[in-house]
């Protein structure tokens, strides 16, 4: 049950539900003037740690399909860990050493998506004060993990999702629990529900340079400049109509103190998305005839883990912790009100 007494503006509770079979922690606000401000914010930590609802009134922000969801699929707001995205032919090499993703039978060709976002994880009790609503999930990789001899490298990843009036924030810690350095990348991969239709939904994405990508959606390295004319039709700094995008792209070179919007106006409601210095690109991308997008804050490049061992370690930005560190950052989804 929710904590807190009936008149508080912010609840958090644990709450099996039915359809979903599984326990869901709910993280709630109650605005005390106008109900189409409320917030409600749902994780299923049994699934991933999925985000799978974020509602701000009647209207639900985040795309979740529950079918794909209760089989741990790609829906609402999933992790991205220990690399975001693909890793090249399912390998990659770390300080000399050969590792291989070949058991992992979820995909062909490339890894897709991690190791995390389809595993059962551990969540504290959820609380509640006249300031916010929030819970802590956490992911061991440890010996007994799957995969663990493809990612053999010891450590915890803890999520805190914090409600309040303005929105929700997603707070990461990594620790490297074990005896070498700790390689990794961490992201977040919402599908954002296209309220309008991508006909009247518009974003923008404030950032320099886009990353060359294969056949295969991997960068090969090489950044294309959106301000040039050449590749103008990337540049998405001002606001732009997801219709008139069909992107699956890297950016990178993120403009300092700008941040991401997406805007329905025809529901008065806009989504500012702010993150922690450490997240240096930013997935787009725009399926046709969708009723979603997806934009992905990540805290380096698609196949980092292989571009940093090809020399290109500025573009990659793969992070690395010793022994015994810890380090994290933030994702900030705020809600604005436009009429």
């Amino acid at each position: 049950m929710p904590s807190g007494n009936a008149k508080a503006a912010y609840s958090a509770g644990v709450r099996t539900d039915p359809e979903l079979n599984t326990s869901i922690v709910e993280l709630s606000y109650t605005d005390p003037v106008d109900p189409a401000h409320n917030l409600l914010a749902c994780i299923a930590p049994d699934l991933g740690s999925n985000l799978y609802r974020f509602r701000a009134g009647e209207h639900e922000l985040i795309y979740c399909e529950e079918e794909k969801l209760k089989k741990r699929g790609h829906t609402g707001i999933f992790v991205l860990w220990p690399f975001p995205n693909r890793v090249r032919d399912k390998q990659y090499s770390y300080r000399g050493q050969r590792y291989s993703f070949a058991d992992v039978p979820r995909t062909q060709g490339a890894l897709i998506h991690g190791l995390v976002y389809d595993r059962s994880w551990d969540y504290e009790q959820p609380c509640a004060d006249v300031q916010s609503a929030s819970v802590t999930t956490f992911v061991e990789m440890d010996l007994d993990s799957p995969y663990f001899s493809a990612f053999p490298f010891p450590s915890r990843l803890s999520l805190t999702y914090t409600l309040s009036a303005a929105g929700v924030t997603v707070a990461y810690s990594v620790q490297n629990t074990g005896t070498q350095a700790l390689p990794y990348g961490f992201a977040l991969h919402p599908y954002f529900h296209l309220l309008g239709g991508a006909e009247r939904t518009l974003v923008s994405l404030p950032a320099g340079h886009v990353m060359e990508a294969d056949a295969e959606l991997l960068p090969t390295g090489r950044l294309l400049d959106v301000r040039s004319t050449m590749y103008a039709m990337f540049d998405l700094s001002q606001p732009t109509l997801l219709s008139h995008l069909k992107l699956d792209h890297v950016y990178t070179d993120l403009l300092q103190g700008r941040e991401s919007l997406i805007d329905h106006p025809g529901f008065g409601l806009r989504i500012r998305i702010s993150a922690s210095p450490d997240f240096t690109h930013t997935v787009i991308y725009t399926p046709a005839h969708s009723p979603y997008f997806c934009l992905e804050n990540q805290t380096c490049s698609t196949d980092a883990i292989n571009l940093h061992q090809r020399a290109m370690q500025d573009i990659a930005h793969l992070l690395e912790l010793q022994p015994g560190e810890e380090a994290g950052g933030f994702i900030r989804y705020t809600v604005e009100y436009t009429r």
